[in-house]
């Protein structure tokens, strides 16, 4: 009888629906109320359409901004941690991976890895922080709370199964 190991894997990325969806009704927005040459009784309706452009136009850029980033996936499988962002892509075995953890950073949760110095940081295709270990994925993000939540809970019980190198920070 042949048995079949079933390999356990989990795969997070990046979402950018919300943004595909907000980014051409800002700039819609930011058209609608763009400054005009209609005068107003009061000049405070002048003041109050420009400042309602203004917010939509930080809107906007923020939402394309967000649709033109590269997407960050993270799989994790009981043999390797696979980073990719964009076109690069980075398969770490999980010797050479220290730690993962969770770190909040501007209400967002990130996943750290600290790698040995086997793995160059060339070959690492996401950004490298001052201690050394690099941001890998923002948990969630362009989720709603509660899935970003959800994904959180994932993500950790994941790492457990597979790398079973999670440290959760206090």
């Amino acid at each position: 009888m042949d048995q079949q190991v079933e390999e356990l894997s989990a795969t997070f990325s990046t979402s950018r629906v919300r943004a595909i969806i907000w980014a051409p009704i800002a700039t819609f927005l930011v058209v609608g109320f763009s400054p005009r040459d209609l005068k107003y009784e009061h000049p405070v309706w002048d003041v109050f359409f420009n400042l309602v452009c203004l917010l939509f136009l930080v809107l906007a850029v923020r939402a394309w901004i967000a649709v033109l980033r590269p997407r960050f996936e993270l799989r994790l499988a009981s043999d390797a941690l696979t980073i990719k962002r964009g076109r690069r892509k980075l398969i770490a075995p999980w010797q050479s991976v220290g730690r993962v953890r969770v770190e909040w950073h501007s209400k967002v949760p990130w996943v750290v890895v600290w790698l040995d110095a086997t793995v160059t940081p060339d070959d690492v295709p996401v950004r490298r922080r001052e201690d050394g270990s690099y941001w890998v994925l923002p948990v969630g993000l362009g989720r709603s709370t509660r899935k970003r939540t959800k994904q959180l809970e994932q993500f950790r019980t994941a790492v457990m199964g597979c790398g079973g190198r999670y440290l959760d920070p206090f």
